[in-house]
């Protein structure tokens, strides 16, 4: 076992330290246990690392201990407190920003312990997801590509599918929705605005839905308000070209809980939960709290 401990430790040093810590600069360093401290790289020296902190006192960190290692800025520290990015910036509460999933990471989740989906990226730029409910109805499927056009600017191209996978519902209707989708993301990953248009394909050769009322149009929004929480607001808006036009949405809150562990994507999880106030028109007023939660690994 202490073989075992010794091995495991040396991965982890490893891993942790194949990038060049540059002397004089400010990093922050993540330990084991979700803690962390911010100060000056100075020297590495029998496995230790020895740093200046905030408090201008040379201290020393031993490196089996430390889990990751982050660039210091203006962005990241905020009051001198480490600010852990954003972490879970690919969708809203429902729908999607033009931002995606690195290649290996993933996270699934749920609505009510009901609704259950589940995404993966598969390269740097493309991921996929499946999502169903414990009957079976409704399922969905969904690949997103994404790409960065500048510095705070994104798209992402996508198409969403849902409907009965297994024909629980026992009628011959198996496919409710066929959308392909383009999303336009603007702002950073801790505070942006997106706009997505989609065009619903089923039926197309029935003649029955206008051209208008198969657009599907959405926006959201996140902002973050302190180290675990953001507001997150997102809105839908549907058979455009009816007399009354179904629109749904809604704000809410995203609550962030960091999982520090050696075995995770970078080093770490996460979960977040949500808790969003939904509103429709087809409510007739009623407000209902939707709550869901997620987990990325």
């Amino acid at each position: 076992m202490k073989l075992f401990n010794l091995i495991l430790a040396f991965l982890i040093c490893s891993s942790v330290f194949a990038q060049d810590l540059l002397k004089d600069k400010k990093y922050i360093f993540e330990f084991r246990d979700g803690t962390t401290i911010i100060g000056t790289y100075l020297y590495s020296k029998e496995s230790n690392i020895w740093i200046k902190d905030l408090m201008n006192d040379e201290v020393y960190l031993p490196k089996v201990m430390v889990a990751q290692v982050h660039e210091a800025n203006e962005n990241n520290i905020v009051n001198g407190e480490y600010w852990f990015p954003n972490l879970h910036d690919t969708r809203y509460f429902f729908s999607p920003s033009a931002f995606g999933l690195e290649k290996g990471e993933g996270y699934f989740g749920h609505s009510y312990f009901f609704l259950w989906q589940m995404q993966y990226g598969i390269s740097e730029d493309v991921s996929i997801g499946f999502g169903t409910s414990f009957a079976g109805f409704p399922t969905s499927l969904n690949i997103k590509y994404s790409h960065e056009i500048h510095k705070n600017l994104n798209t992402a191209f996508g198409y969403f599918w849902v409907g009965d996978l297994f024909n629980f519902t026992g009628d011959d209707q198996s496919s409710l929705i066929n959308l392909p989708y383009t999303v336009l993301t603007t702002g950073s990953k801790e505070k942006n605005l997106s706009i997505g248009f989609g065009y619903n394909l089923q039926e197309m050769s029935s003649g029955d839905i206008d051209a208008i009322d198969r657009l599907a149009l959405n926006v959201g929004g996140i902002t973050r308000t302190s180290k675990r929480f953001s507001l997150v607001f997102e809105a839908w808006l549907v058979n455009i070209g009816d007399d009354e036009p179904i629109a749904w949405g809604g704000p809410g809150v995203r609550y962030y809980r960091k999982i520090n562990r050696v075995s995770a994507k970078n080093g770490a999880g996460a979960k977040t939960f949500d808790v969003q106030l939904l509103m429709s028109t087809l409510l007739d007023g009623a407000i209902i709290p939707m709550f869901g939660a997620s987990q990325r690994f």
